[in-house]
């Protein structure tokens, strides 16, 4: 009976904590009616999973480890859902990039900006990311790259090719 409840409390915990790790993700980045529909889930679970916890009266350090544990991975298995389900949009910024990879970024098709002529920006996905990344280490290895999150204007029309 121990064995059951300190499985069921370990695998509820991961699904409690990587739906709130998701829907604290999609709040971040603004969304509304997902994250509340997910938190009624997330601590529907919880409630279930502190109730089965604390209704144990022997080996409490086992259940303190099986709730932990779920904790831990839970958080683990949602931020890698975040990751594949959540395609952001990243303004990419190369610091003193080469003329070979200028012609190469419009040979492939990116719309960049030159914001100077030691810096250009590129506006591209999650998963366009590493592609970039690769171009710049193969074709301009003494560039610095900038990479962070972009605030999306739905009021702008990207052109596919950035995305």
């Amino acid at each position: 009976m121990l064995f059951l409840t300190i499985f069921k409390i370990f695998f509820a915990r991961i699904i409690d904590v990587s739906l709130g790790t998701f829907r604290t993700i999609l709040t971040v980045k603004g969304k509304i009616a997902i994250p509340t529909i997910i938190a009624f889930f997330e601590v529907l679970i919880w409630f279930y999973v502190a109730m089965e916890a604390l209704s144990v009266n022997e080996s409490k350090i086992i259940i303190a480890v099986s709730y932990s544990l779920g904790y831990a991975t839970g958080n683990l298995i949602g931020s890698i859902i975040s990751k594949r389900f959540i395609n952001s949009l990243n303004e990419v910024k190369i610091y003193h990039p080469t003329k070979k990879l200028v012609n190469i970024l419009g040979k492939y098709k990116y719309s960049y900006y030159i914001i100077s002529k030691n810096v250009i920006t590129i506006y591209v996905r999650n998963s366009g990311i590493y592609k970039i990344i690769n171009l710049v280490n193969k074709y301009s290895k003494k560039s610095i790259l900038y990479i962070g999150e972009a605030k999306e204007n739905n009021n702008l029309q990207y052109k596919n090719n950035m995305l």
